[in-house]
């Protein structure tokens, strides 16, 4: 019995099937170290925050890690649902300066704080929920390694 061959068309249609991926990165999730310190209140923060890419230098924080002064962050806030009503929280992170938007990003503490960073009117600041906004400090996000 002789072997059916294959058209060269068919195999060449095959083999591009096989190949055609997106690119190795699309999606890939980004950990970026972070810190946060407000001279004027004696605040120190800091840890991990991972993203997934978005469109126009931005990224979505999807998973934070860290403290807040001292006590350890529990979880990052599903967006706009913390802290002052209506939840103004995007956990949103940007290429360029300032990193943050109006809305920022917003995070539990052990113990069930919820504090709320973000940039708005020129300066870095937070909210510790339905608490009064402090302005004032640095905010820094340095990209990592990716995951």
């Amino acid at each position: 019995m002789k072997a059916k061959s294959i058209g060269g068309w068919k195999i060449l249609l095959l083999l591009a099937t096989l190949t055609a991926t997106a690119p190795a990165d699309a999606g890939a999730d980004m950990r970026w170290n972070w810190s946060y310190r407000n001279a004027d209140t004696k605040i120190t923060a800091g840890g991990t925050l991972t993203t997934e890419d978005r469109p126009a230098g931005s990224y979505v924080i999807t998973a934070i890690t860290g403290v807040w002064n001292g006590t350890a962050i529990t979880d990052l806030e599903a967006p706009h649902s913390c802290c002052s009503p209506p939840g103004w929280n995007t956990n949103l992170l940007f290429e360029g300066d300032p990193r943050l938007d109006k809305g920022g990003f917003a995070f539990g503490l052990s113990g069930g704080a919820k504090i709320n960073l973000f940039y708005r009117d020129g300066s870095y600041a937070y909210e510790i929920q339905n608490g009064p906004e402090v302005f004032g400090g640095v905010f820094t996000a340095t990209q990592g390694k990716a995951r």
